[in-house]
């Protein structure tokens, strides 16, 4: 635990140590974190797609050649395309390599106007989105989180970060916070995307209830700035729920921030007719 608490200090994944006991430096452009290098190849090859930086029909690098640009073998390298794969992203022709998809090919896009009525509706416009994790790790609790979680007593708590992805360009910055109880149990290898709630509840044993969000105009900071192409300080919309299970306790804080063009619709729909006090109509 002393070796994890040290980790959290100084940004490193806990524990510190190579994935898998690999003695060799981390790879360019993947890190000595929890996230399996699988899934930190993954998320830097699907980044890499949904930038533009290959065009439609593009055949990708070899698994040699990305193999020895991020210093992994050729099994995670199949692995991590086997991700992209099943997400539509790319295809394999066999014998010939594996190329870009064309648009349409990858997951849907919501509707124009989805419209948003419960903690359902959220998740499904999740599942409509493309998301890339960015870290996983144990960090410092803070006091702003510790008054999300209502967990003041835990030095440290769990944090997940990533892009969600709509219609090829990124729209959202989203972190996670968890409780250091709930966040142990996860296994970062077992999460395949977002939206995360359903598999918190699945792998920590947890039953989400209800959420309170809040929604204000805030400031781009440095992180959510460069994933976004935005400038530092540049207006944003920032979205803050917190999710709690039956007895109330929260068990999970997001903290969004999406791009100013981001467009949030709420649909409301009038509660069934109650019977009004005699002699008095509806006001």
């Amino acid at each position: 635990m002393r070796g994890a608490r040290r980790a959290a200090e100084d940004g490193r994944g806990v524990g510190g140590r190579p994935l898998r006991g690999r003695a060799a430096p981390p790879a360019a452009g993947l890190t000595r974190e929890v996230l399996p290098l699988r899934h930190q190849l993954a998320n830097v090859l699907r980044s890499q797609i949904l930038t533009g930086e290959w065009a439609p029909g593009a055949r990708l690098p070899t698994e040699d050649v990305l193999g020895q640009r991020y210093r992994v073998s050729r099994l995670t390298v199949r692995a991590a395309k086997a991700h992209l794969e099943q997400e539509g992203l790319i295809r394999s022709v066999q014998g010939s390599g594996s190329y870009l998809a064309p648009p349409e090919a990858w997951r849907p896009h919501p509707a124009s106007d989805p419209g948003v009525e419960s903690i359902d509706d959220v998740l499904a416009m999740g599942r409509d989105m493309l998301f890339t994790i960015r870290e996983f790790r144990m960090v410092r609790n803070s006091r702003a989180v510790a008054e999300k979680l209502d967990n003041a007593g835990d030095r440290f708590i769990f944090r997940i970060s990533g892009l969600r992805f709509h219609r090829e360009r990124p729209i959202s910055h989203v972190v996670y916070h968890l409780p250091f109880g709930l966040g142990a149990r996860i296994p970062p290898e077992a999460l395949t995307g977002d939206p995360f709630i359903p598999q918190f509840e699945k792998l920590a044993g947890i039953q989400v209830a209800d959420g309170r969000q809040t929604i204000h105009a805030g400031r781009a900071d440095a992180l959510a700035a460069g994933h976004l192409g935005l400038r530092r300080g540049a207006p944003v919309l920032v979205i803050e729920t917190v999710y709690c299970d039956a007895a109330g306790r929260p068990v999970e804080f997001v903290r969004t921030q999406y791009r100013e063009d981001f467009r949030y619709s709420v649909r409301l729909r009038r509660a069934a007719a109650r019977s009004a006090p005699a002699g008095r109509g509806v006001q």
